[in-house]
């Protein structure tokens, strides 16, 4: 194991806060169990949070998943293609037919604001136009193997940023496959109706029981 030192902005007292994760000897130790392992070496501490909220995410999700007996699937290395999301993860639902029943996500832990730009362009936006034009396209289809529609979750620190986004996108890529939360949200009920996206986000809520 290798451990990090973590500066929590909320802790008001207290001793040092470590994060633990697979060195690259762990990685190699559980590689014939579990293949995509990432290592937690020479990790950088300025983006160990959004690690960590990562990694709360999928712990959450999976909760989830056996509370309504769903099967989860999880990946979170090996993922740089045409788009290098956080995770990509599907859910099943087998009661449903087979060719029904799983529905693909990606994710996007962010926690910059809409207002970052690179080149131009506001950071977030560039990024989730290139989802945009991965959806339903030839390119997602043969990297993947198994699907060509998605969704992408977007998680943000705080409502008025969502809200903002959702405004952005509703003007430049209105399209439903954009799921758009807050962390408050999905911690406290990852399965209610926690999700907006830009084509009717004033009105509708959608769960991951309604997918």
């Amino acid at each position: 194991m290798n451990r990090l030192p973590y500066l929590e902005l909320d802790r008001e007292s207290g001793g040092v806060t470590y994060v633990y994760g697979l060195s690259d000897a762990g990685v190699r130790f559980v590689t014939s169990v579990y293949q995509l392992a990432k290592t937690f070496d020479e990790h950088s501490q300025r983006t160990l949070d959004h690690e960590l909220e990562i990694s709360w995410f999928h712990m959450v999700l999976k909760k989830f998943a056996l509370k309504h007996k769903l099967q989860l699937y999880w990946q979170q290395a090996d993922l740089k293609c045409t788009i290098s999301p956080d995770a990509m993860f599907a859910l099943t639902d087998p009661a449903k037919p087979e060719d029904k029943g799983t529905l693909y996500y990606f994710l996007e832990m962010e926690r910059a604001k809409i207002g970052h730009y690179q080149n131009g362009e506001p950071s977030i936006m560039k990024k989730l136009g290139k989802y945009h034009e991965y959806y339903g396209s030839d390119a997602c289809q043969k990297e993947w193997g198994t699907f060509r529609q998605f969704r992408v979750i977007v998680v943000q620190r705080t409502h008025e940023r969502r809200r903002n986004l959702l405004k952005q996108l509703n003007q430049e890529y209105n399209h439903r496959m954009f799921w758009l939360a807050t962390e408050e949200a999905y911690t406290k009920d990852i399965g209610g109706e926690i999700f907006a996206t830009p084509k009717d986000w004033e009105k509708v809520g959608y769960s991951f029981l309604q997918a």
